[in-house]
């Protein structure tokens, strides 16, 4: 990971030897070791982290301990210490394997992650607890559904336990009924009269009578914390403790317990506070001291809530009550500008050691916003870098709400952040925020902000791309965007994730989810790209990319191979996998469709030698078993697909294949109507034609012809839209069921045009002329062409480039079965 992870926030706390056992306490953990999850919920001094490591300690199973802070609350970085957490209890690199999935803050990746992260846990085998620490300090909605997600596949030798001080947003009332969870309360970790005894016996504190024990235990109710205070303090103070006494901590802390330590110790904790990691070094820089060791580790002795987080390395942390009640002493005793030097030093030692996240998160915390915005726009970089875009953001938001004049840059940045993830309406305010600048500062016209406003720009088109807005609008802005040329700044070389893991560029958000554009508005922006310097963007392989997949969904799969062809060649130059491995996959599908099988399945073979990416791999394993399918050959696919199982639609739809292809219509059915509703709740309507093409071919198989036929009909209605064809030819027991569908066309299905089914499949399906199926465009350059006139001259008459008219033609060839100029022209001649 290219940032700084901190070994103590994945290490297992230290236990004090001190401390006694909890026979009944342990004894409940073990009769309910084989739920999938178990929370620990009870407010701070309950001594959860301490029951929970001690237990554990004990198990002497793969253990991977994540103690948690607000810093976490960015989906990359908590799932990458998660990550990081499992491969080191389980002692493998299974971090290397799916940290390149752990780039980007796209939900659709993160949840291939965490499928991908369950496969690997269930392939090991071995029994694992995972710990999480300190849940409550969690308000990310992203973590919490993909929590859920988690715990719900985890396989049965993975257990979850979950610390919080309070109700996690998680469906516990389910996991409940289905017996998936259990809970520890605070009536759970009380301490008993006998247990209390023997904590003070333990510790050596004074001599009690079996009556103030009593007392201690009653007016304390049992909390942990409260009665580790009354083993801090003298015999007459134990009488003057006040019921319940959690509601006055703080003061008692500092009162009784601190207030009598020597001044210099004081001092020492006061400066020290800031803190949520404590190390000699650290301490000593701070405090001007040599001795910090000593004084933590002597801390740790008399258990004056100073906690060890690892037993080899002197690493400390105060708990949470004594940390509150210091940084509440420390208002009363320094002045403001004490505090805030403190506080500066603090950060800056922080920063200074590469801890900058945590540096920043202090100077928020305290409204330093000067030094915090800083910071951001130093680190702005190595956070895209790293994939921490989400902490990024929620501090841009922080600063915006303190009525704080974030840079240009950091809201230009934060533009392309919202429109990238489609949260519009954060886009939209920050867009307006930009705007609202302009008006006041003048900021475009500054050249000094050149390379923002370009990136500002280009940000704008790609928010009306992926939301299938007005391309021309898009292709305006791209024009200016040339006349300009290229701005350099230190963006270029952060790398833009345009897929991290599907198999589809259709798929991502960038490729609309797809939804297809039509042809002269694609070939629009196409031709900016590659006939302009555009063209070594890397934007530009995309675009290829995209272009074949769209052309081989319209049926013109010559097109399709050129444009794939380009694509695969760009990609390779980028080294980026998630732009040529789709390629492969749709090149591998012409050959099936062209009946050259073996050199599908060769290809896809040494394709597959040549990729080390785990899940890479198994997209084109699961195309390996579609060309299977697709030859008879039922038995070697569903071995491929036994080895790859996987949550991705992709494999659930060769899978649904291998069932129909298996006569196991109604297993089928299942699993495409799972991934239609997966795929209707996030858009893809790639996906939701090809499940629902599916589905209708079940029920065709089922004998359930009337339901079939309006299901069929569904699928052509919003295939229609987007000009969806080989989705349905390259479904071969679809074609039957097409045929009746079409006698009835006239009948009942009336609400789709009769010109969309002339090119359905080859050769017209119903009575209409070659020319019925061009569009009015392509009508007028054909009548255009008809004349004898040259490109040149046709591009002239109708205000285009002779690039745009170049992809025009070929399609109008292609719908009019014709390869030639000449042909088409004695097609015309003969209407």
């Amino acid at each position: 990971m290219p940032y700084t992870l901190l070994s103590s926030k994945i290490t297992i706390p230290h236990h004090s030897a001190t401390l006694i056992e909890r026979t009944q306490l342990l004894d409940l953990f073990d009769q309910h070791k084989h739920v999938k999850v178990t929370l620990l919920r009870a407010p701070a001094g309950y001594g959860k982290t301490s029951i929970l490591s001690s237990w554990l300690q004990y198990k002497g199973k793969a253990i991977a301990w994540v103690s948690l802070d607000t810093a976490d609350n960015d989906p990359i970085r908590y799932w990458t210490y998660v990550l990081h957490a499992i491969a080191k209890a389980y002692q493998n690199q299974i971090d290397q394997v799916l940290a390149p999935l752990l780039n980007t803050q796209d939900f659709a990746t993160l949840e291939f992650f965490i499928h991908s992260l369950i496969e690997e846990i269930n392939t090991t085998e071995q029994p694992i607890y995972i710990v999480l620490d300190d849940y409550h300090l969690i308000n990310n909605p992203s973590i919490h559904q993909l929590m859920t997600q988690f715990i719900e596949y985890l396989p049965h030798h993975a257990h979850i336990y979950v610390l919080t001080r309070s109700v996690p947003p998680l469906p516990i009332a389910k996991w409940r009924v289905k017996q998936w969870a259990h809970e520890f309360h605070s009536e759970h970790l009380r301490f008993t009269l006998q247990e209390t005894r023997r904590f003070f016996s333990a510790k050596h504190s004074v001599s009690l009578t079996h009556q103030q024990l009593q007392n201690i235990v009653d007016k304390t109710e049992g909390w942990v914390a409260g009665i580790l205070l009354m083993s801090l303090v003298n015999e007459q103070e134990v009488e003057s403790l006040q019921p319940t006494a959690q509601p006055f901590i703080s003061e008692f802390l500092w009162e009784e317990i601190i207030h009598s330590l020597p001044s210099q110790t004081q001092e020492f904790l006061l400066r020290t506070s800031l803190l949520r990691e404590l190390t000699p070094a650290i301490c000593n820089q701070l405090t001007k001291q040599t001795n910090s060791r000593e004084l933590l580790e002597n801390f740790e002795a008399k258990g004056l809530f100073t906690l060890r987080l690892q037993a080899d390395k002197p690493i400390f942390r105060y708990h949470h009550l004594l940390a509150e009640a210091l940084q509440m002493e420390l208002s009363r005793q320094f002045t403001t500008q004490e505090i805030h030097d403190l506080v500066f030093d603090t950060a800056q030692f922080l920063h200074d050691q590469g801890d900058y996240v945590s540096a920043i998160e202090l100077v928020l915390q305290h409204e330093h916003y000067e030094q915090a915005a800083s910071w951001i726009t130093e680190h702005l970089v190595q956070l895209y870098l790293t994939g921490q875009t989400a902490t990024f953001m929620r501090w841009l938001q922080q600063l915006r709400l303190a009525q704080y004049n974030a840079t240009y840059e950091m809201l230009v940045i934060g533009f392309l952040t919202a429109v990238s993830a489609m949260e519009v309406e954060t886009a939209t305010s920050l867009m307006q925020e930009l705007e609202m600048r302009q008006l006041a500062e003048q900021w475009m016209e500054q050249e000094e902000h050149a390379a923002m406003i370009y990136i500002y720009e280009s940000a704008k088109a790609f928010a009306l791309v992926a939301s299938g807005g007005d391309l021309q609008v898009v292709a305006d802005i791209m024009r200016k965007q040339l006349a300009k040329g290229p701005i350099s700044s230190r963006w270029d070389h952060v790398p833009i994730p345009y897929n991290s893991f599907e198999y589809k560029l259709l798929r991502t958000s960038i490729g609309s989810k797809g939804q297809l554009q039509l042809l002269e508005d694609g070939a629009l922006i196409s031709e900016l790209f590659r006939e302009t310097s555009l063209q070594t963007a890397n934007v530009t392989a995309f675009s290829y990319g995209v272009a074949a997949e769209s052309l081989y969904e319209r049926n013109l799969l010559e097109w399709a191979q050129r444009e794939l062809e380009v694509a695969i060649k760009l990609g390779h130059q980028l080294k980026d996998p998630g732009l040529f491995i789709p390629m492969y996959l749709l090149k591998a599908k012409i050959y099936v469709e062209q009946n050259q099988i073996s050199s599908a399945l060769a290809m896809l073979g040494q394709l597959y030698e040549d990729i080390t990416e785990k899940h890479w791999r198994t997209p084109i394993q699961i195309m390996q078993a579609y060309c299977y399918l697709r030859n008879g050959d039922s038995q070697q696919a569903d071995v491929i697909l036994q080895a790859t199982k996987t949550k991705q639609p992709f494999w659930q739809l060769v899978h649904a294949r291998l069932s129909l292809a298996k006569a196991l219509p109604n297993d089928a059915l299942t699993t495409v109507i799972q991934v239609k509703t997966k795929a209707q709740q996030e858009g893809q309507i790639a996906t939701i034609i090809e499940a629902t093409v599916l589905e209708a071919i079940c029920h065709h198989k089922l004998g359930n012809q009337a339901i079939a036929l309006d299901i069929l009909h569904e699928a052509f209605e919003l295939a229609v839209k987007f000009y969806y064809v080989r989705t349905f030819l390259d479904e071969k027991d679809l074609l039957p069921l097409i045929d009746s569908y079409l006698e009835q066309l006239d009948q009942k299905w009336d609400t789709i045009p009769t010109k969309y089914f002339s090119y359905l499949r080859e050769g017209a399906i119903v009575n209409t002329t070659p020319l019925a199926i061009l569009t009015q465009r392509e009508q007028e350059m054909y009548d255009l062409l008809a004349e004898g006139i040259t490109n040149r001259e046709i591009a002239n008459e109708l205000h285009l480039s002779e690039g745009t008219i170049r992809v025009y033609l070929s399609t109008i060839y292609s719908k009019l079965g014709v390869n030639s100029r000449a042909k088409a022209i004695a097609l015309k001649n003969q209407q």
